[in-house]
């Protein structure tokens, strides 16, 4: 079985729906190849402000604000508790693009899938991309592709997108993966119900707490849902090696289990949090993490997304990145599929021009984030009050970095972050910025109402879905039903 079409994307996540909804949105013939069915689970749950635009773009944002928490910025805490900063996106955005949001994302990814079947997007999920011919005598390219019953089919098309995310397949096929190795990390992550929302969750707030040191890590505490939080926990793979061995010493038989309690439990702020909560899903172990892929693009084909490059999460970028770069993407393809080779290689350059400034400015301030002598984000302070017009521009520059702003200005962000390397420089900005109080508090300004809006506490919709299951086996058992 063979079609033909203008462009084949490997892929339905976030880089993938994207791509295929803006050709699609342009009048291009696409399909879309999935391998799982959605909605399916996926880590990532929160979004950045400057995603906005591009979901508003993608006609998206209504059934979005409906369903999904609003998040309006970021509080880092210390391990210890005793120091912390909120960074508000509203202090730099104005308007509704100051709310980013939490989402779950098999929900999340499956909205953006959908709506590229709206879209004119030929979707086929359950159907795994097995080979790709990427110089086929005559120009375009060649997609075999087979689905869960077995049926083979051929897809000829003028360009091919791999958004096939950690799967990195034509990265593995080309050999041009390589890991991030001084971001050698690994995640512990799960759900909790009933969990203590105060200190900023129940405004929405994301909680990032630093754990340093040896450990090299963070926590993340992210509301998805009234009542109901995720929590992840972010090591370096060397300090998960040496706690597994002592684990297991110990006798210890779930290990990881046991690891992940113990990081969270070394935050008074987080240990607060879970005291009363229970766990609502199985614990989920992600050693997969940071990596690239050193060529991104050729002629007839472009790699997006997770599958190009995967850095560690903690600015929360991940989606972003990702859609920017699918939009960015579309638009260069766009241009080869009307006017040819060269306007299109030229398309594409300046396309992954800024797509890899984005990806460089959010590597440093991710580096920025792990050294031990630059700016603790969360010893940052207030420096809104500070009398020198030169560090209100750098908070401002760290609000910003902070609500997504890395591809038309990465220029510009990388110097501030050079600028902080210098010790001199950082060491009359720590002194000026540290012991500031105006940014202390855990909160945007936002009440529950504006965040949560009617979506249902957890622990109530599950068991309002309990009760309903009771009343309908009720109702079967009785014959007059």
């Amino acid at each position: 079985m063979r079609e033909q079409v203008d462009v084949v994307i490997a892929g339905g996540g976030p880089a993938g729906s994207t791509t295929a909804s803006y050709l699609a949105k342009a009048g291009h013939k696409v399909t879309l190849l999935e391998k799982a069915q959605f909605p399916r689970e996926h880590v990532g749950e929160s979004l950045l402000p400057f995603c906005y635009p591009i979901l508003r773009e993608l006609g998206v944002m209504e059934r979005l604000e409906r369903r999904f928490v609003r998040k309006p910025g970021v509080r880092f805490v210390d391990v210890d508790g005793r120091s912390q900063t909120t960074w508000c996106f509203g202090h730099v955005i104005k308007g509704p693009e100051a709310l980013s949001f939490h989402v779950r994302r098999a929900e999340f990814d499956n909205v953006l899938l959908e709506n590229s079947s709206r879209l004119g997007v030929a979707v086929r999920q359950r159907t795994k991309v097995t080979e790709v011919e990427l110089e086929r005598e005559g120009g375009g390219v060649l997609v075999r592709s087979v689905d869960d019953e077995g049926v083979a089919r051929e897809h000829e098309a003028r360009f091919f997108v791999d958004a096939t995310g950690r799967d990195t397949f034509l990265a593995g096929r080309l050999r041009t993966k390589r890991p991030h190795r001084d971001l050698d990390r690994a995640a512990l992550s799960t759900h909790w119900l009933g969990a203590d929302m105060a200190g900023g969750i129940d405004e929405g707030l994301l909680q990032i707490v630093y754990l340093g040191g040896e450990k090299k890590g963070w926590i993340w505490v992210i509301p998805v849902a009234r009542g109901r939080i995720s929590i992840g926990c972010v090591l370096n793979h060397g300090y998960i090696r040496e706690q597994k061995a002592k684990l297991q010493e110990q006798g210890v038989e779930d290990w990881q289990e046991a690891l992940y309690r113990q990081e969270l439990l070394s935050s008074p702020f987080v240990a607060r949090v879970i005291k009363d909560a229970r766990v609502a899903m199985p614990l989920a172990f992600n050693g997969n993490y940071s990596y690239y892929s050193e060529s991104k693009y050729g002629d007839r084909y472009a790699i997006v997304g997770d599958a190009a490059a995967f850095i560690d999460p903690i600015l929360a970028s991940g989606v972003y990145l990702s859609i920017k770069s699918a939009q960015l993407v579309a638009g260069a393809v766009g241009v080869q599929l009307r006017e040819g080779a060269e306007a299109g290689r030229a398309a594409i350059d300046a396309a992954y021009a800024e797509i890899n400034g984005a990806y460089k400015l959010v590597d440093r301030a991710i580096h920025l984030f792990y050294n031990p002598v630059s700016i603790n984000f969360a010893q940052a302070g207030g420096a809104a009050n500070l009398l020198h017009e030169e560090h209100k521009d750098a908070l401002a520059a760290g609000h910003y970095l902070l609500a997504g702003d890395f591809f038309a200005n990465h220029k510009k962000y990388l110097e501030f972050i050079e600028l902080l390397q210098k010790p001199k420089t950082y060491e009359r900005y720590k002194k000026l910025v540290v012991k500031n109080t105006s940014y202390d508090t855990a909160t945007c300004g936002y009440d529950a109402e504006a965040v949560f809006g009617a979506i249902m506490d957890e622990a109530e919709e599950l068991a309002g879905a309990e009760r309903s299951a009771g009343a309908e086996r009720s109702a079967g058992d009785d014959p007059a039903s």
